[in-house]
């Protein structure tokens, strides 16, 4: 990938401390989604490494490659790392849908919080099927439920709709810059086009563009760099959420446990 073999040496900030229990699983997720993606990038360039030792330790011919090179000639990149490359929109897709996906469980978590703290802020018209009554055994339970499914319907509609509902329900900005509030906004848009579009751009999406890099049909290009910024943004929202929510809510928090971060 675009980074080489630098590695992954942090993928963002440490969390607060205390912290949320929703906090503290977000933390973990994260920090286990980006040892993953090191080794995923160390692996392809460790077999490209070996591939490359056993050629050259091999007499050409008796290898397979031609005495003087010729096309079969070992290349600066190995095939692994070469179609990793090719395949990177992919890879990155998936990294960011698990990001957010991560992101908007945080988000849910705290509100279903929220909700049990204050349920006179779920109004009548959110609706609780009977069928749901019936599954769960307190009140508690039905509550999680419901305000998960609710978080994460609005959410495939955009931040707009999510951020206006938990600021009218429970009086809480979930954004203190417009700025941090944008960036979230795009990777939740980014997001639904992965788990809704396959990732690919719409004609609204690419009408959109204003660089016109965007064409209906063709994959949303990322970026590793930017993924790695994205990933650090989210992890500062979480935190930023997480402190202030627990300041003006009065909400349970405990001593972080120790986290593998980066």
């Amino acid at each position: 990938m675009e980074n080489g073999r630098a590695g992954i040496a942090s993928a963002g900030p440490l969390p607060p401390d205390p912290m949320s229990d929703a906090c503290a699983r977000f933390f973990r997720a994260h920090a286990e989604l980006w040892r993953f993606i090191g080794f995923v990038s160390d692996l392809a360039l460790r077999v490209d490494d070996m591939a490359r030792l056993a050629s050259e330790a091999v007499p050409p011919g008796v290898s397979g490659r031609p005495v003087g090179g010729g096309a079969h000639a070992p290349s600066a990149e190995g095939a692994m790392a070469r179609t990793l490359r090719g395949q990177r929109h992919v890879f990155l897709h998936m990294v960011l849908s698990r990001v957010v996906d991560s992101y908007l469980a945080y988000l849910a978590e705290l509100t279903v919080m929220l909700a049990i703290n204050n349920p006179r802020a779920l109004r009548a018209e959110e609706g609780v099927p009977l069928g749901l009554l019936v599954e769960h055994d307190s009140i508690d339970e039905v509550v999680d439920a419901v305000v998960r499914d609710r978080v994460f319907q609005l959410a495939a509609s955009g931040l707009d709709a999510l951020e206006a509902w938990i600021g009218e329900r429970f009086g809480f900005a979930l954004f203190v810059e417009d700025q941090a509030r944008d960036r979230v906004a795009r990777l939740i848009d980014v997001h639904n086009l992965i788990v809704r579009h396959r990732g690919l751009a719409t004609r609204r999406v690419a009408a959109a563009d204003r660089d016109g890099r965007r064409k209906p049909g063709q994959p949303i290009e990322l970026a590793v760099d930017q993924l790695f910024s994205d990933s650090s943004l989210l992890a500062r929202s979480v935190t930023d959420i997480d402190v202030r929510a627990a300041d003006q809510f009065d909400l349970p928090r405990a001593v972080s446990p120790t986290l593998p971060i980066g």
